[in-house]
């Protein structure tokens, strides 16, 4: 794991989410966390936006048989 990725973590979730006015929020983790893993193993298998591109692809109305 990247220092850069421990650091944005810890600057952005673990101070914001000691406020007060944030824990109830930061609590409810099968909103944000779940999801979240999830976006990171498949961004690890297929590049961001595949799907959409994919899709783009698909309703082209040559069919996606030529390249842009």
């Amino acid at each position: 794991m990247n220092w850069g990725y421990i650091s944005a973590l810890w600057s952005t979730l673990l101070l914001n989410c000691i406020q007060p006015v944030n824990m109830k929020a930061c609590l409810q983790v099968q909103d944000w966390l779940f999801p979240a893993i999830g976006d990171y193993i498949r961004f690890k298998t297929e590049e961001p936006y595949a799907s959409e591109k994919r899709a783009i692809k698909h309703f082209r109305l040559d069919g996606g048989r030529a390249e842009p």
